[in-house]
């Protein structure tokens, strides 16, 4: 444990001051960081029971106003999900699995996406005329920063306006004379540097501002925006050995300026064009024998007492050691197991390698609150799913049904 000395004369006019408030950043960001992965998992875990316990209602309550009451309740749970989320990108900002990324792609699946959800009177533009556009980076994270820079464009023009996005090459010989080039090392960038712009035409905003932009928390919009956008795109974008300018003139709009170096070794990757929610059925009525498997008793008894209303029988198990002992004696009446990530004494992935061993045909579906890594490894080993918390029981029972 470090603790940060702050004293706001660090931030005079002295020849020290644009290193000291990099430092500073640095030092905020790491500490926020390590907070926000620590608290994110269980605060996953309360949000899961609190959906799990207003599904329930809803479904078994008859009373319209009681149903109206649990559909607002999971809206609220919807919606602190998303801050959760927010908050793990903020704290993940290293790359989980970097790949040859072509930006043009991730910019135009982004602008597939805002097409069909923004207001129509926000007009989207392109002017993309990087020769090269492959950069060594995680394409989900990269799509993320980059939509996150839109839509904060898109809520500065409540009225309707432009975004546009635009690229640039700069070979290696010329970085040095980009204004915002200043933090690239060139060794880091020798096959040079893509020139990302984000603009737009909206409320713009002064100096008093921009001072604060990439501090954790700084948000000017609304309450209920955790305002970490911006933080999480320096972490991210620094953690690439590029850099990140805002540049905004009160009433005249903004625009924000990437550099990234350029990749030339690998084939480019372009991440999935997202797709919007769809309304779901309600869960079917189904049969068979799920163990589930959590050291919250909460989630425990909001997702068995769902699945058990759909039609399953359940039975639990409160860590991994539990769990690998019950499967032990009972595997050849267990239809599947549904198993946290995290618990004490033996993990979710330390539980499914034993279990395996015991029955290589076992069908598993992780539940976690934690990063896409869980994800990919899992899979690879062979559970058929992981879902993230919060998760709508929706989803939970169409997984379920799909592999049991």
């Amino acid at each position: 444990m470090y603790i940060i000395y702050m004293d706001r004369n660090i931030f005079e006019d002295t020849p020290h001051d644009e290193s000291e408030r990099q430092l500073y950043i640095h030092q905020k960001l790491d500490i926020i960081g390590q907070l926000a992965g620590g608290i994110s998992h269980n605060f996953n875990n309360q949000l899961t029971g609190i959906m799990g316990f207003a599904n329930l209602i809803n479904m078994r309550s008859e009373d319209e106003n009681i149903k109206r009451f649990a559909e607002e309740i999971l809206e609220i749970c919807r919606k602190a999900g998303e801050m959760v989320r927010e908050l793990l990108t903020f704290a993940r900002y290293k790359p989980i699995a970097t790949t040859g990324t072509d930006v043009h792609h991730v910019i135009l699946s982004i602008i597939s996406l805002l097409s069909n959800s923004i207001d129509k009177r926000i007009i989207i533009k392109q002017d993309l005329e990087a020769e090269r556009c492959v950069v060594l980076a995680d394409a989900v994270q990269l799509q993320s920063v980059l939509l996150n820079l839109a839509l904060n464009s898109k809520d500065a023009m409540p009225k309707g306006g432009d975004i546009v996005f635009a690229t640039k090459f700069v070979d290696a010989a010329n970085i040095g004379e980009c204004a915002n080039s200043r933090d690239i090392d060139p060794a880091t960038a020798p096959n040079g540097v893509i020139r990302i712009e984000v603009s737009d035409t909206g409320c713009g905003f002064g100096n008093d501002v921009k001072s604060h932009l990439f501090e954790p928390f700084f948000t000017t919009k609304e309450r209920g925006h955790v305002g970490l956008g911006l933080s999480a795109a320096y972490r991210f974008v620094k953690s690439m050995h590029g850099t990140i300018d805002v540049y905004s003139v009160a009433g005249k709009g903004t625009s924000v300026v990437v550099m990234l170096p350029i990749h030339v070794n690998e084939a480019a990757e372009a991440p999935a064009i997202p797709k919007g929610e769809e309304k779901t059925a309600a869960p079917k009525k189904s049969g068979g024998t799920i163990l589930l498997v959590d050291d919250d008793k909460g989630i425990r008894d909001t997702i068995s007492a769902f699945l058990r209303n759909t039609g399953y029988s359940v039975f639990t198990a409160e860590d991994g050691l539990d769990a690998v002992e019950k499967y032990t004696g009972t595997y050849k009446n267990i239809d599947m197991v549904i198993m946290d990530m995290v618990m004490p004494r033996l993990d979710g992935k330390g539980a499914f390698i034993k279990m395996k061993e015991i029955n290589p045909s076992v069908t598993a579906i992780g539940i976690t609150g934690f990063t896409q890594h869980s994800v990919e490894e899992m899979t690879m080993l062979g559970m058929k799913r992981v879902l993230h918390k919060p998760f709508a029981f929706e989803e939970l029972s169409k997984v379920v049904a799909a592999y049991i």
